[in-house]
């Protein structure tokens, strides 16, 4: 029988070579979900490094939630979830706070929320289109509380990405999900916020009704760039404030 754990190593990185070709192990599902490592000491024997070199290795990989140490039992295969998978999307954007992550943000959005909308006109359920409909009627009802009101403006885009019926387009949503609420509430600042986002979203879910795709898209691609231009009217205002504040105190 084929060792596995055979391979030869560069001896640069060594513990990074040893991670990634686990990570070749289990993407060609030579290793699966529950599947054993080797002890420490076979796959230090069998790969000709160090028990540090291992052990390094796979502390990586716990890191990520790819593996997991049980202490008296041994190293498994995770099986990885969506949320595992999202994460450190979700914790590099959070880290970033210049304006090519908010540019980069809103190319995400018109891929992912563009397309959805599509779906969502052409493969909607009636009970699809009444979750929709609650959550316009919450941002109506909501349009004097910006707490309130982003809540479910966002509440419309998850009703909307479940009405897609396509998990992997959720999944491409999720880290951006944080990074979303925050813009939605920056865009409130802006003149006219309310209203004009309750127009965009009654225009989205009536060619969603009408399972209009074409129509949907188009009318998702012209609510985000408003949105868009509504952030960067606001950034614009405080950075000016901010300038202002400064120049004051000196």
């Amino acid at each position: 029988m084929t060792d596995i754990f055979s391979f030869d190593l560069q001896r640069d990185r060594l513990y990074e070579q040893v991670a990634d070709r686990i990570l070749e192990l289990i993407s060609s599902e030579s290793l699966r979900p529950g599947d054993k490592l080797p002890s420490e000491r076979e796959l230090a024997e069998k790969l000709r490094v160090s028990r540090t070199v291992v052990r390094e290795a796979i502390q990586a990989l716990s890191v990520r939630g790819i593996i997991k140490v049980k202490p008296g039992c041994g190293t498994f295969i995770q099986e990885l979830s969506l949320t595992d998978v999202t994460e450190s999307i979700r914790l590099l954007l959070e880290m970033r706070h210049d304006e090519a992550s908010l540019r980069e943000i809103y190319e995400i959005r018109r891929m992912i929320e563009v397309e959805i909308a599509g779906l969502a006109a052409a493969c909607a359920t009636d009970e699809d289109v009444a979750a929709l409909e609650l959550e316009l009627e919450g941002m109506i009802n909501a349009s004097g509380n910006s707490e309130k009101f982003a809540l479910h403006d966002f509440g419309f885009h998850s009703a909307l990405a479940i009405a897609a019926d396509n998990e992997l387009l959720t999944m491409f949503r999720s880290p951006i999900a944080d990074l979303w609420m925050k813009l939605i509430w920056t865009s409130l600042s802006a003149p006219d916020a309310t209203s004009d986002g309750i127009m965009y979203h009654k225009m989205i879910l009536k060619h969603v009704k009408a399972g209009e795709p074409a129509a949907a898209r188009a009318a998702m691609r012209s609510h985000i760039e408003h949105s868009r231009r509504q952030v960067e009217t606001v950034r614009q205002q405080e950075d000016k404030l901010k300038h202002k504040n400064t120049n004051q105190q000196q």
